[in-house]
């Protein structure tokens, strides 16, 4: 399918970068807590690009991330059992073709259908450290795990294989897809070469209990990486995106030999945003590549 030109094809917006530590900032996050919901940030206006608009073809191991068309067979993303069943085999199905991985298992995923200024106004009359179970678009450059973050994430979820297949080529892909046309709050990509190492900062995520309380308890998380703000990324998205369509993200690739390890994405806000609340759908899967070295 054939994507249709935009005709605004290069805009400006605020995205929300890593505020450093010297500037009021932290390197520990409580996520889905008022406290991250109110989180100080640093807003930069950055240039970005509409795929749209882009001869360049966009590939994983070179941009970190991927315009790719799809259909998937469910529309309504409201039922878990339904989600997991159906949407993970597209998304693991979806990924061996485009990647030509031997294996893609979904471990995790994200339904986000409500206003950011929702949760903020919740935020502001909740105790810092209550969770906030109100899923929005996220405006915050991040990539989802560090690289320490992502064995994490392996071992949580296959430790009876987590060692054997950490011994070939794996990685970390979430598929992006909205629910309804994007009319708000679209998704931002930055170019993976456009990004250095020295950007990324570490932070730890604390997870907040699984009791039954809703107050953060000490102990279990995992570590992800913030973006410090540097004047030579390169950002892009996908204007009006329909659910035909996804953007694939690498968040981890365990091969250090010059292609894209990860790419730092974010939610951003427009003057141009209309409607009610941006709906969306990530699926987060571990890729493997059996048959190729780890690195």
């Amino acid at each position: 399918m054939a994507a249709v030109a935009s005709p605004h094809p290069l805009i400006h917006a605020n995205l929300n970068y890593f505020l450093e530590l010297n500037e009021g900032g932290t390197d520990v996050i409580y996520p889905g807590t008022a406290t991250d919901k109110l989180r100080p940030l640093k807003a930069v206006s950055m240039p970005i690009s509409d795929i749209r608009d882009c001869e360049e073809e966009f590939l994983l191991d070179v941009h970190g991330f991927a315009f790719v068309p799809h259909k998937s067979a469910e529309q309504k993303y409201d039922d878990r059992e339904q989600i997991t069943r159906v949407v993970y085999e597209e998304a693991a199905k979806l990924l061996r073709d485009v990647t030509g991985a031997s294996r893609v298992i979904p471990f995790s995923h994200l339904v986000r259908n409500n206003l950011v200024e929702t949760a903020t106004e919740v935020a502001k009359k909740a105790d810092p450290k209550e969770i906030i179970p109100i899923m929005t678009p996220s405006l915050l450059v991040h990539v989802d795990q560090s690289y320490e973050g992502a064995r994490q994430v392996l071992d949580a979820n296959i430790p009876k294989e987590a060692e054997r297949l950490s011994q070939t080529r794996w990685g970390i892909i979430n598929i992006w897809r909205p629910i309804a046309l994007i009319q708000r709050d679209p998704l931002g990509v930055c170019d993976a070469r456009s990004c250095s190492e020295s950007d990324l900062r570490n932070v730890f995520a604390q997870l907040p209990s699984q009791g039954a309380g809703s107050k953060v308890s000490r102990g279990a998380g995992f570590k992800v990486f913030n973006v410090a703000h540097n004047p030579a990324h390169n950002w892009y998205y996908a204007s009006r995106m329909t659910p035909e369509e996804t953007l694939m993200i690498k968040c981890f690739d365990s091969k250090t030999d010059g292609r894209a390890r990860r790419t730092p994405h974010s939610a951003f806000q427009t003057e141009a945003d209309v409607g009610g609340p941006r709906q969306s759908i990530e699926v987060r899967c571990l890729v493997f590549w059996e048959d190729q070295a780890v690195e």
